[in-house]
């Protein structure tokens, strides 16, 4: 039904460890994401749980390799019927019960329409989640405004109002980056994946919330992922460990210094 579903830069991929290239960049700047909106909704879109805010000032992300800063527009999840699957990436064949997708619009295009239509035009977080026995709290509220959505359509307000910084990995200076595609149709190859190393954690009863909704055809909302795409000709990068770096500097320095005292005390022979 669409053809650019069948393009060359598509998403999600599997992540192959082994075969990622290693970059250097700055750290991502993540602005404003400590900042709780002043209003969270969340909408059944009849495919996932989106959730989209209002905020005094719009979290924005730039840095760690994006040409350029990306505005915030909304966030929605990938869960599968069961544990065992759910994510929409996998990392060395590993696929996670659920996945976070952070969507952000290139603010030189001004609007999301616009960006949709530019190589460039999205920037993506994904952030894999994995089952813990403890609720994540960040997600109780959020899991308790589903119950009130669980027909296609409707949506709820969510009573707490965490920052998005709280559905984020604490570690965010290790991520994985390659060129993409939107994962539905219909499928525009004009994202910048970021998907980060560390996941965080959603309890099995949180996951039922998400499991509960249902979607246009009267059917449970549960395996809405895409299954991995071809790699193709693209490279995928993984963002270097900036202590690793710095380890590896002062191995450059000790040599340096060895092999300098060496050629002095030869001179001097």
């Amino acid at each position: 039904m669409f053809e650019s579903c069948a393009g060359n830069r598509q998403s999600p991929i599997n992540i192959e460890t082994l075969n990622v290239k290693q970059e250097y960049w700055k750290p991502l700047q993540l602005k404003n994401y400590e900042v709780p909106p002043s209003r969270m909704r969340v909408k059944n879109n009849g495919h996932s749980a989106q959730v989209e805010m209002d905020a005094s000032v719009a979290p924005r992300v730039s840095g760690g390799g994006l040409k350029g800063e990306y505005i915030f527009a909304q966030f929605h999840f990938h869960w599968g019927s069961d544990s065992t699957m759910g994510s929409e990436h996998t990392i060395d064949g590993v696929r996670y019960p659920m996945e976070l997708h952070l969507v952000h619009y290139k603010g030189s295009y001004g609007t999301l329409a616009e960006a949709v239509k530019r190589r460039d035009g999205l920037a993506v977080l994904g952030v894999m989640l994995e089952v813990s026995n403890n609720d994540n709290p960040a997600l109780a509220p959020l899991a308790t405004a589903l119950r009130n959505i669980t027909q296609s359509g409707m949506f709820a307000d969510v009573s707490a109002l965490y920052p998005l910084k709280a559905f984020l990995p604490r570690n965010v200076d290790r991520f994985y980056r390659y060129d993409g595609s939107l994962t539905t149709p219909t499928c525009n190859e004009v994202v910048t994946w970021t998907v980060f190393d560390e996941a965080i954690s959603i309890s099995e009863k949180q996951l039922n919330s998400f499991r509960a909704l249902v979607d246009d055809h009267g059917a449970m909302i549960v395996d809405n992922f895409r299954p991995p795409q071809p790699l193709n000709n693209r490279k995928v990068y993984v963002s270097a460990d900036s202590s690793a770096d710095s380890s590896s500097l002062k191995k450059v320095g000790l040599t340096v210094y060895f092999m300098t005292t060496m050629a002095v005390l030869m001179m001097n022979m």
